[in-house]
């Protein structure tokens, strides 16, 4: 759909676009995942305890209650996830300093490899798709991504409380 058709577009047509890009996103998501654990050597893991190990990376130290708030689960399920997770070698529960009730996570070695070896996998498999697509293709994805970002920095400030904004940058910068 051209983009000037787009911006008039009714709200049903949103609605199908809407639609349409969260089916997108989540095959991509579902396929790029099975294909990297079927290239994996090692027993995979299940999704929710892979997104665990993806925060912990991000954010070392961070707490089972924030672990929780940000992925959307419930704190008892992510402390069973995380005890999992422990019990397998891949976390540490390290006790606060200021509050010893509280514990927080923190990657082993193991992990830390085994996320890198599934962002190498994820990145060839990409990258050999990519390379099948025209060059057309491949910059109409690449001025796309930043319109999804905005979407999921969207998504992440409506989670936090805070009030979602997708304001576009400038006109010009969309005719580069």
């Amino acid at each position: 759909m051209p983009a000037a058709s787009i911006d008039a577009a009714p709200s049903t047509d949103l609605d199908a676009l809407a639609g349409r890009l969260a089916l997108a996103a989540g095959r991509l998501r579902r396929r790029l995942n099975r294909q990297v654990r079927a290239g994996m050597d090692s027993d995979p893991l299940p999704e929710a305890q892979l997104e665990i190990l993806r925060l912990v990376n991000r954010r070392p130290g961070i707490r089972i209650h924030d672990v929780a708030a940000e992925l959307g689960l419930a704190s008892n399920t992510v402390s069973t996830l995380v005890h999992s997770l422990t019990g397998a070698g891949f976390v540490d529960r390290i006790a606060d300093a200021g509050d010893g009730r509280v514990a927080r996570l923190r990657l082993r070695p193991v992990a830390e490899v085994r996320l890198q070896r599934w962002r190498d996998r994820r990145g060839e498999i990409l990258a050999a798709r990519l390379s099948e697509l025209s060059t057309g293709d491949r910059r109409l994805l690449a001025r796309a991504l930043p319109v999804l970002e905005r979407i999921v920095d969207s998504l992440d400030e409506e989670t936090a409380g805070g009030a979602p904004a997708l304001a576009a940058p400038s006109e010009e910068s969309h005719d580069g």
